[in-house]
């Protein structure tokens, strides 16, 4: 597709660096900071010398699904080791859905933006009193301002990710030395760096609500006794927020089907 080499490649061998980080964070928390690996990338790229946006989407799309359908498959390995199913047939199907949904995700987009209009208004480009009350994606303001900041240096940014990079290496290896008072490091004094981060970039409400169910499992896992044969991400309270997101996930599908067919229909 006439992109450069050296960024290809750069985005595959950072692919193996966030299917690590984001691994970890999928495990625990059943979420993936995607946007900011995208981000740290196109930034990574431009201190070697990246100025054209086209290719720096090119290249950060290719992390982007990668790094997401790793995170999956490392996930979905998990749960059918402890279900006892032959992962080799469980990856070939994932494949065969991937391949499926490349095409299937083209007929979507075009569906969607052309049920919902306001999906093609460059919101990064509309005034606060313009900007459409029921459609917001901050993940879009991450991308397309890392993509535009090719054409216009802003070395800030740059400095910004070592001094970020610096904080969190800082913050856990503090979190490992006070491991045994682990409650309240985790909730109160040094929360993770993807915890510190999240609350960061996510508004208010949201982060206040997420923090809360934090402390409220570490209080629960730590008067209840887990046994010694089943990993953290099995313990009870864990289960039960994963069953939380499901349902949150599963209706908010329902949701948007019913409004796309109103709209369609």
């Amino acid at each position: 597709m006439r992109q450069p080499l050296l960024f290809l490649a750069l985005a595959v061998a950072l692919v193996f660096l966030f299917a690590l980080v984001n691994g970890i964070s999928v495990g625990v928390s059943d979420s993936n900071p995607i946007s900011s690996a995208f981000v740290v990338s196109v930034v990574v790229m431009a201190m070697m010398g990246l100025a054209d946006a086209g290719v720096g989407l090119m290249a950060g799309a290719i992390l982007l699904v990668s790094t997401s359908v790793a995170c999956d498959m490392q996930q979905d390995r998990s749960t059918g080791w402890r279900l006892g199913t032959p992962r080799v047939l469980q990856f070939r199907y994932q494949v065969l859905g991937i391949l499926v949904g490349a095409v299937l995700a083209v007929v979507f987009a075009r569906l969607f933006m052309a049920a919902y209009p306001v999906l093609l208004l460059d919101q990064t480009a509309m005034k606060a009193g313009q900007q459409p009350a029921e459609w917001s994606s901050a993940m879009t303001y991450k991308f397309v301002g890392v993509l535009r900041s090719l054409t216009d240096d802003k070395p800030y940014q740059r400095t910004a990710i070592v001094v970020g990079v610096a904080i969190g290496f800082a913050i856990e290896l503090a979190r490992k030395w006070l491991k045994p008072r682990r409650f309240i490091v985790d909730a109160m004094l040094l929360p993770s760096p993807y915890a510190l981060s999240f609350g960061g970039f996510v508004n208010l409400p949201t982060s206040l609500w997420l923090g809360a169910g934090g402390v409220v499992s570490s209080l629960v896992e730590a008067r209840t006794p887990q046994r010694a044969d089943l990993p953290e991400d099995m313990s009870g309270t864990s289960l039960f927020g994963g069953g939380l997101i499901a349902g949150d996930a599963l209706a908010a599908l329902a949701i948007g089907i019913t409004g796309l067919l109103a709209a369609v229909l």
